[in-house]
């Protein structure tokens, strides 16, 4: 297949799993002999299959706001790089659009006129900021009017959306709740790369244990509760530390997180990495003993980072939501906390202590579960065939129109980059 993917951000412009997931899909699809090309935001280069010629409606960092305006512009834009970038590359057999929060739906719109199957890939709430509600307040009127009207193409009306695919139940429940068109889809949970996040040998929690922090440092990934764990857990006697691996958006929040570190007496019980390239994680992962998982996102799509440190053999101790809660509901295999602080995870710790068997237990079923349902060529393998359905779809849907008379022949895969 020749596939374009479709995306807002792609690394190395990296705001947590989805872009590390459009990259590996990216990686994976190419090895299978598909030719692969990306058409993305950024600064207008063009390098190893990644086209960065698409523009957001507002930098991620900045606070999200209705940015009607905003949106106008960026839609006239992405309109115009969509139709130069198939102008100059042709069209692909079918597209794979990944998350396009704050890149508008302008790309879906020019994929539909020029008649270019695609698929869309779900994992989080990005499609409800284009469902349009009514508006409140004195201007309400008004606002709704260019909704409808003016800015219609701004929202999922007149689109046709036929293949989805959703990372979690928790997230197509939550998306069909919202008004958002979509059909059921599938649902299928992303994966990870076992060929780079490998076991380490088993070892018990020891007393002096480190514990690990991995993602974006806002309020709602929740690191303010690694840091109170940590406290509370020296609190009670225990020599822990603690791992951060992540940086923020939000240069005051990053500065808050050091005070409350700070203030809580344990600054020098805590690494601060930063972002790192993804290549050094496996071995972070398996030089940590406890791997938390902390989350205030109601509507959490999955999450990555917990399945990563499982498939390296490490402990998690988590407070999952929505997709990453679904999973482990159905593979009890990480050790769940009943409130998002720091006491409830440092209690939890602390028990887990005194049971060295099951430690082991938990972590040899929590490897069973990744390998069997947390491994990324499973996702790889679902996204392939509904791309493979879109084509004979969008085939089907032409032989109807009388556009064809037989099936094209079939595209001869070859890697990109």
């Amino acid at each position: 297949m020749r596939v374009l993917e479709v995306s807002n951000l792609f690394p190395p412009d990296v705001l947590g799993g989805y872009e590390i997931l459009a990259q590996d899909l990216v990686t994976s699809l190419r090895a299978r002999g598909h030719e692969v090309e990306v058409l993305t935001t950024g600064d207008g280069s063009e390098q190893a299959g990644v086209t960065r010629t698409l523009q957001l409606s507002r930098a991620f960092g900045e606070k999200a706001r209705s940015d009607r305006v905003r949106h106008l512009v960026a839609a006239a834009h992405n309109r115009r790089a969509m139709l130069r970038y198939f102008a100059e590359h042709g069209h692909p057999e079918v597209a794979l659009v990944m998350s396009l929060r704050r890149l508008g739906v302008a790309p879906l719109r020019v994929l539909q006129e020029l008649d270019i199957p695609f698929v869309v890939t779900v994992n989080d709430d990005w499609p409800v900021a284009y469902a349009r509600p009514r508006s409140k307040g004195r201007l309400a009127p008004l606002r709704d009017v260019l909704d409808r009207r003016l800015l219609a193409f701004q929202s999922w009306n007149g689109i046709r959306t036929q293949h989805v695919i959703y990372l979690s139940g928790a997230v197509q429940e939550h998306i069909q709740s919202r008004g958002v068109p979509f059909p059921p889809g599938i649902v299928q949970s992303q994966g990870v790369d076992l060929k780079i996040f490998s076991p380490r040998r088993f070892r018990i929690i020891p007393h002096r244990p480190t514990l690990l922090f991995v993602g974006r440092l806002h309020p709602s990934k929740a690191p303010d509760v690694a840091i109170h764990a940590l406290a509370s857990l020296r609190q009670k006697g225990l020599d822990a530390r603690l791992v951060i691996v992540g940086a923020a958006d939000d240069a005051s929040y990053a500065a808050l997180l050091r005070t409350n570190a700070a203030t809580l007496g344990v600054s020098e019980h805590v690494e601060w990495v930063g972002m790192i390239e993804r290549t050094r994680l496996p071995d972070l992962y398996r030089s940590c003993d406890v791997a938390l998982f902390t989350s205030r996102l109601e509507h959490e799509g999955q999450g990555l980072t917990w399945l990563e440190a499982m498939a390296c053999g490490v402990q998690v101790v988590a407070f999952p939501s929505g997709g990453a809660k679904e999973f482990l509901d159905r593979h009890p295999v990480a050790l769940r906390v009943d409130a998002c602080t720091g006491d409830a995870f440092a209690s939890a710790i602390l028990d887990l202590l005194t049971r060295p068997d099951d430690q082991k237990v938990m972590v040899e079923a929590a490897l069973d579960v990744v390998r069997q349902h947390g491994e990324l060529e499973q996702y790889v393998s679902i996204v392939q065939g509904q791309l493979e359905e879109a084509i004979r779809a969008s085939h089907r849907a032409r032989e109807e129109r009388g556009h064809v008379s037989r099936p094209p022949e079939p595209a001869i895969g070859r890697g990109v980059g």
